[in-house]
């Protein structure tokens, strides 16, 4: 059984839509064998007047990030008939400026590539959303490993509206941190600041089904990171509630399902995840992601060094005589730095604190 880790990042991202330096979508792990080349869709269009990305790509070997598809034509369809285009930004990212889902519209995605064209299902965007109030909590406790590390958790409780229709919920959790690149004093100009945005836990699937409760509020861990060099600056979360129809919401409880298994004989057994996309010549090709529509709220907050329990190390402070090219690749670029996460040397302007 092979492993495919392949990361949408908007984003949210997200995912998600934040300004055009910061679209990380959150990413998928498909427990399956997956075909190389098979081709991958994932986008998320909201009521946010951010960006919203699409990302496309092909799968790779196993052990290979999926491949960016760059020759693509991408569409939003309006209600069966407008069409705005994405814009091609290179590395199988598409981008749409301008524009935000409105009740009463119905929206679909159309991808075409190499004489073939790959279709969404319409969807509406729901009419209810909640409210997060978020908070956080430094931990010591087993990550990854057996072994006991510093953490930081995030939790919402978050309320959601009286309302007689259907809510589903899914929460995307992103984070952005500060990054000062090698200065070597007198007479070089203050190298450009680093601000690099990744998914927090990006394996974790936060899902709430409204039609199983009468509940109008739940508290969540939405997400655990290792405390490290990430939080020597003002370090930020952003966490992204969206209302989604039933049909997204069932698309990421088998996300969930396929990422939990362990393969045990009454386990489900691990299969493809296919979602709302399809060859219209060839419905028979297997496509993996998904398109959907959502109503969003967006909670953010920051925190500092002083939350950490440990020391964290300066590691790009100029030393007197080394050569510049003695220091690690993240203390020379921003793109050392991210390792293939999205960066700006912008300063978003969400980017305020005492």
């Amino acid at each position: 059984m092979r492993k495919i880790i392949y990361g949408f990042k908007l984003l949210l991202t997200l995912s998600s839509i934040l300004i055009p330096t910061v679209s990380c979508i959150d990413r998928l792990d498909f427990w399956q064998e997956t075909v190389e080349g098979q081709l991958i869709i994932y986008g998320l269009f909201t009521d946010s007047e951010d960006i919203h990305t699409v990302k496309i790509s092909t799968s790779a070997p196993f052990g290979f990030r999926p491949k960016g598809v760059s020759n693509a034509e991408v569409y939003l369809i309006i209600s069966g008939e407008e069409k705005k285009a994405y814009t091609n930004t290179g590395n199988g990212v598409y981008e749409l400026h301008g524009l935000k889902a409105e009740e009463g519209q119905s929206y679909a995605l159309e991808v075409e590539l190499e004489g073939s064209v790959y279709k969404s299902k319409f969807q509406e965007i729901p009419k209810h959303v909640g409210i997060d109030s978020l908070s956080y909590k430094v931990a010591y406790e087993p990550f990854k490993t057996s072994l006991d590390e510093h953490v930081f958790k995030v939790y919402t409780n978050s309320k959601l509206p009286e309302t007689s229709e259907q809510l589903f919920i899914r929460w995307i959790v992103e984070e952005a941190h500060y990054w000062q690149l090698l200065w070597i004093p007198p007479g070089v100009p203050l190298p450009p600041p680093c601000f690099i945005f990744d998914v927090m836990d990006p394996t974790k699937v936060n899902l709430f089904d409204g039609t199983a409760t009468n509940s109008r509020s739940t508290e969540k861990l939405l997400a655990t990171r290792k405390i490290n060099n990430a939080f020597l600056f003002p370090f930020f979360v952003t966490v992204k509630q969206l209302s989604v129809n039933r049909e997204s919401f069932e698309y990421w409880q088998k996300i969930e399902i396929v990422i939990n298994n362990q393969g045990s004989l009454f386990d489900i057994p691990p299969a493809r995840v296919l979602g709302n996309i399809v060859n219209t010549d060839n419905p028979n090709e297997n496509v993996l992601g998904y398109f959907e529509v959502a109503k969003s709220s967006v909670s953010r907050f920051y925190v500092t060094s002083e939350i950490s329990p440990i020391y964290l190390q300066p590691i790009c402070e100029y030393i007197q005589g080394k050569p510049s090219n003695l220091y690690s690749s993240e203390c020379l670029s921003c793109e050392g730095r991210a390792a293939g996460r999205d960066w700006t040397s912008i300063r978003p302007s969400w980017w305020v604190y005492d």
